[in-house]
């Protein structure tokens, strides 16, 4: 939009007659100069003050809206968004005015100040700079909290989950299945196998959300894990995992984390998921297919991610908040994200007559909600950044009904259920929000009485999880609440990066005695033994045709400082060395065969 004696010039003489009728004392007939002319006096000074308070409420704000907006722009999905419904841009005639057929609606006072450009209306430059002398700058969106929660949600109870204690709890526990490498990881996709996911299900600290009897009765689709998913694929991105083979094992960063403050951990891990392209999370959500199609279908990960951190940046700590609330004011605040490139693309059932691309089968609740409750309950939950309330997610959310091929489905995603989050003071450290988090420390939950044998009794309580891993990292069960310090565990710990002074911090924290002075022996022995010998490399093993050609390369100065005798007839060559020994021994007058 350009100057408004543009934005008038371009209107026809009928409707340029119809927004002087809306002018007191100005002539609804002339030629089309005339009218604009007419129509430009009483849009300045007084005359437009005493036209903008002719405007109700609702008109008033889609002014203040589109005056403060980059460009004069009116967003009609972000002012209902902001204020639950849109402004009267005209106003229903009786059924005797007519225009080619379709009833005819006058237009409103609003129709002075917001002017139809294509598919658009905006507010004229130089009308705007008039408007700026009086009209105020709307406030801006702001999130309606609740202030208790319902016990149920259309008749199925809500269940509540307090998340941060048991991300404290979990990322020890899954470091150290790392580390003993109990995680299988697809080499193709990073994401864990059957095996791991039934295994965390049982390991993490309340379970997943929804445990095998939460699946919807009446259809084939099953929730499936959410906690057990997310957190290998979440270890791999912060780099605290890497793949070895089909399994996660613990990387030198992810053995400094078990000695980590676990909010600090969280936090970088948070960070680092934000920027992370180990997977798309909207391919989570599987009831759409078509995701992977030939071409640019899918949007950019991190740009969508990193406006929903900057959405829950205004959330208040402790107050829970609706996620449909949550959604709108993301939308009323210009917090908007794409999901998809080309939702042609997209479909449910079947590619043509359940194309997503038809209008109003891609809207904000078919694709952005639906990744916006990924984010928040596979991930942000999962690490302790929000606490959330959840129902069963078979008929929790409805509005995708009326597409095509959504009759069989039970429903959208497994993540529909999630009806409430609140944001954690762990959720405010890794959002930046505030500098230090207050969640305690993991108190032990077993009492130990070590003895001068190596055996370790549980004498008090149970031992956690976490604690009968660390544990099996260094010691061999005899029985039910026994265990012996095994050697050749010890070493193998040691040689993974673990430190025996660690078994050590463990014991001593748990067992109201000193320690007996075999066990110290036992560490102090392991860490020295741990460490006697040292990887340096790959190296070729070369046999020579007899032994004094052998000597011969050995001490020869062309090659001395290239290789070593082992054995009679063998010689041994670092892999960096190869291409440098293949060229001296043909100096010397010697072939090297594969």
């Amino acid at each position: 939009m350009n100057t408004l004696s543009e934005a008038l010039a371009r209107k026809t003489v009928d409707e340029l007659k119809a927004l002087a009728a809306l002018l007191p004392q100005v002539a609804r007939a002339g030629r089309k100069d005339e009218l604009i002319a007419a129509i430009l006096s009483h849009l300045d000074g007084e005359a437009l003050r005493s036209l903008w308070q002719r405007l109700d409420e609702m008109q008033q704000l889609a002014v203040a809206e589109s005056l403060y907006t980059p460009g004069g722009l009116f967003d009609s999905q972000l002012f209902r968004a902001k204020y639950g419904a849109l402004p009267r841009f005209s106003v229903a005639a009786g059924d005797d005015k007519r225009s080619f057929g379709r009833r005819y609606e006058p237009p409103t006072p609003l129709c002075l100040f917001l002017y139809r450009d294509a598919l658009q209306q905006s507010l004229p430059l130089d009308l705007g700079e008039r408007l700026r002398r009086f009209v105020p700058e709307p406030a801006a969106a702001s999130l309606r909290l609740t202030e208790s929660l319902p016990d149920r949600v259309d008749d199925e109870p809500l269940t509540v989950r307090c998340t941060e204690r048991e991300a404290i709890v979990d990322l020890p526990l899954l470091l150290r299945l790392a580390d003993q490498g109990k995680l299988q990881v697809s080499d193709k996709t990073s994401q864990p196998g059957t095996t791991t996911l039934r295994l965390l299900a049982d390991k993490l600290s309340g379970g997943d959300f929804y445990g095998p009897a939460a699946a919807p009765l009446q259809c084939e689709h099953e929730i499936g894990p959410i906690k057990a998913f997310a957190w290998p694929l979440l270890l791999q991105s912060a780099g605290l995992t890497q793949r070895s083979a089909n399994k996660s094992a613990l990387s030198p960063a992810g053995r400094k984390a078990l000695s980590a403050a676990p909010a600090d951990v969280l936090r970088a891990v948070w960070q680092k998921w934000l920027k992370s392209t180990l997977l798309d999370e909207f391919s989570r959500v599987d009831m759409i297919k078509g995701q992977k199609s030939k071409g640019r279908v899918m949007t950019a990960v991190a740009p969508r991610r990193a406006t929903i951190a900057v959405a829950l940046q205004d959330c208040p700590v402790g107050a829970w908040i609706a996620v449909d609330e949550f959604s709108r004011f993301m939308q009323a605040a210009d917090l908007g994200f794409e999901v998809a490139h080309d939702p042609w693309k997209l479909y449910l059932s079947e590619p043509e007559h359940g194309s997503l691309g038809y209008e109003g089968s891609h809207t904000w609740d078919i694709l952005q909600l639906r990744y916006l409750l990924c984010v928040l309950f596979e991930y942000a939950a999962v690490l302790g950044v929000i606490d959330v309330a959840f129902v069963n997610p078979e008929s929790a959310r409805q509005n995708f009904r009326d597409l095509w091929g959504a009759d069989e489905l039970a429903f959208l995603s497994r993540y529909d259920g999630l009806v409430y989050f609140r944001l954690t003071s762990l959720g405010a450290y890794c959002l930046g929000l505030s500098q230090t988090c207050s969640v305690a420390v993991t108190q032990p939950r077993a009492g130990l009485s070590v003895l001068p044998s190596l055996t370790v009794n549980v004498v008090r309580g149970s031992l956690a999880p976490e604690e009968t891993l660390v544990l099996e990292t260094w010691a061999s069960p005899i029985g039910d609440t026994a265990w012996l310090l095994d050697r050749q565990k010890a070493l193998a710990a040691v040689e993974r990066g673990h430190a025996a002074s660690e078994l050590g911090e463990f014991l001593r924290s748990r067992d109201d005695q000193p320690l007996p002075e075999t066990v110290e022996g036992f560490m102090r022995t392991t860490q020295e033994l741990g460490k006697a010998l040292r990887v340096v490399g790959p190296a070729l093993l070369i046999e020579c045709a007899d032994s004094e050609i052998a000597a011969r390369i050995a001490a020869h100065p062309e090659t001395a400082g290239l290789c070593s005798l082992a054995g009679d007839r063998r010689l041994l060559v670092r892999a960096e060395h190869e291409d440098r020994f293949r060229l001296r021994v043909r100096v010397l007058g010697y072939g090297m065969s594969a």
